[in-house]
C-alpha cells in the first residue's frame, strides 16, 4: 500500500504522516495525465459499447482550436492518451494531435479498435514515435469476437497488429510498447489461454484483459465475471492457467481480481492526478464520468439499474485546465480520495509489526473503520472501478 500511495502522491508516507500530526494540509498535486476523447465516431457496433445504445447522439470530432488551447498544458503531464468512446484513427487529425503532444514534450498514447490500423498509419505511428499502443479485443477467435464487436474482423485485425510489431523490429524500435487489450466475459473467459499463446506469437509487449466495468445493459451486467462473492471456481481457473501459461512464455499478462473489495483505496483511473476531456472539451474526472456527451444514461451495477448524469467541473470553451482544476467543487472530490489515502497511511505508517493472530485481527478492524470514515466520492460509489474491476 506505501508503494501505491508514493505512485499516486509521489510523497514519502513517513514525511506524509508527520506533516499530519504537525496539523500541516497537504497539497492537491496537479494532474499528470489527460485523456483526452478525439472522437465520438465509430466503425463499429460493440455490444457492450454505451455508443451502440445511444446512437442518437450526434457524432463529433475534438477541435483542433480547443486542442490547441488544451496543448499549453501539455508540459505539465507526463502522458496524453487520445481515447474516449469512439475509434481515434477516425479523427483526420489524430496523428497531428500526437505529433503537438510531443513537441510540448509529453508522452502519447491512444488505444484502437486495430481495423484502421494500415501501412500508413503504423508509419506514422513510428515516425512520432508514439509511446503506447492499445488494441482492444474481445476474443480469441473470429466466432467470439466478431459477434461482440460487430463490423470487426479477427483475422484482419490480428494481421494487422502484427504488422505493426514488425514494422516496429525493423526499423529497431524500442516504442510504442504495443498491448493487446482482451476484455474478460463468461463468453472470453475460458480461452484467456488461447488468447494468450496468440499474443505472445504475435509478439506484442503485453496482454491486459480489462473487466467489462461499465455495462449499460441488464444482459452486459449478467456477463462480467467479477463480484463481491467468492470468484467462480472455473472463472478462476482459467485465469490461473493462462497466468502458467505466460509465466512459461516468459510473456507478461496483467489480470484483474475476480472478487471486488471496498478497501481499494482509489479507483484505478487515478482522479487524484488524471483528467478526462470529453468531444465537446468538458472536463471530467474520467471517461466513466462523461459517456458520449449526454445528459444522463444508465448503467448497471450489482444487477441495479443505476441512472447517471455527467460530472462535469469546467468547459475548456470558456475556461483553462489550470483554472478547471483549481475549482473548489473539483478539489473537494479529488479530496475525498486524498483523505482517504492518508487516513491509511496514518494507521499503517506506525504498524512495524504484528506480533500476534490478535493483533492482526485488530489492525484489520482499524482499517475497515478507516476506510468506512472516509468513503469514496458519491458519484463512485455505483462504478464497479472503485471496487478494483
Amino acid at each position: 500500500m506505501k508503494r501505491i500511495f508514493r505512485t499516486l502522491f509521489g510523497e514519502n508516507p513517513e514525511k506524509e504522516a508527520q506533516r499530519k500530526k504537525r496539523g500541516e494540509t497537504a497539497p492537491l498535486m496537479g494532474p499528470a495525465v489527460a485523456q483526452v476523447e478525439v472522437t465520438t465516431r465509430c466503425n463499429f457496433k460493440c455490444t457492450m459499447c454505451p455508443r451502440t445504445y445511444y446512437s442518437g447522439e450526434k457524432n463529433r470530432d475534438f477541435s483542433w482550436d480547443l486542442f490547441e488551447k488544451l496543448s499549453a498544458f501539455f508540459p505539465k503531464l507526463e502522458l496524453v492518451h487520445l481515447q474516449g468512446w469512439g475509434e481515434p484513427l477516425l479523427h483526420p487529425r489524430i496523428f497531428d494531435m500526437a505529433a503537438l503532444v510531443r513537441q510540448k514534450n509529453a508522452r502519447v498514447a491512444f488505444t484502437t479498435n486495430g481495423s484502421l490500423l494500415h501501412e500508413t498509419a503504423i508509419a506514422e505511428i513510428l515516425r512520432l514515435p508514439m509511446q503506447h499502443v492499445t488494441v482492444s479485443m474481445a476474443g480469441a477467435d473470429a466466432s467470439v469476437h466478431d459477434a461482440i464487436r460487430v463490423g470487426s474482423s479477427f483475422d484482419a485485425l490480428l494481421g494487422n497488429v502484427a504488422n505493426l510489431v514488425e514494422a516496429k523490429k525493423r526499423a529497431n524500435l524500442k516504442e510504442p510498447v504495443v498491448h493487446l487489450s482482451y476484455m474478460l466475459t463468461r463468453n472470453s473467459i475460458v480461452d484467456l489461454s488461447k488468447m494468450v499463446r496468440k499474443a505472445h506469437e504475435i509478439g506484442v509487449d503485453r496482454l491486459v484483459t480489462p473487466n467489462l466495468d461499465c455495462p449499460v445493459t441488464k444482459k452486459e451486467d449478467d456477463s462480467t465475471i467479477f463480484g463481491f462473492d467468492v470468484p467462480d471456481r472455473d472463472f478462476q481457473h482459467a485465469i490461473d492457467e493462462a497466468q502458467i501459461l505466460a509465466n512459461q512464455l516468459k510473456f507478461r499478462l496483467n489480470v484483474y481480481p475476480l472478487k471486488l473489495s471496498d478497501e481499494i483505496l482509489c479507483c484505478e483511473l487515478n482522479p487524484v492526478k488524471q483528467f478526462f476531456v470529453n468531444v465537446h472539451g468538458d472536463v471530467a474526472p474520467c471517461a466513466y464520468a462523461s459517456v458520449m456527451g449526454r445528459s444522463d444514461y444508465c448503467r448497471y451495477f450489482s444487477g441495479e439499474e443505476v441512472p447517471t448524469s455527467p460530472l462535469l467541473f469546467g468547459s475548456l470553451a470558456t475556461e483553462d485546465i489550470d483554472e478547471i482544476w483549481g475549482k473548489k467543487e473539483y478539489r473537494r472530490f479529488r479530496l475525498d480520495y486524498q483523505n482517504r489515502m492518508q487516513a491509511y497511511n496514518n494507521l499503517s505508517v506506525n504498524r512495524t509489526s504484528i506480533h500476534s493472530m490478535f493483533a492482526l485481527q485488530d489492525y484489520l478492524r482499524e482499517i475497515d473503520c478507516v476506510l468506512a470514515d472516509h468513503p469514496v466520492p458519491r458519484f463512485c460509489r455505483k462504478c464497479y472501478k472503485a471496487y478494483g474491476a
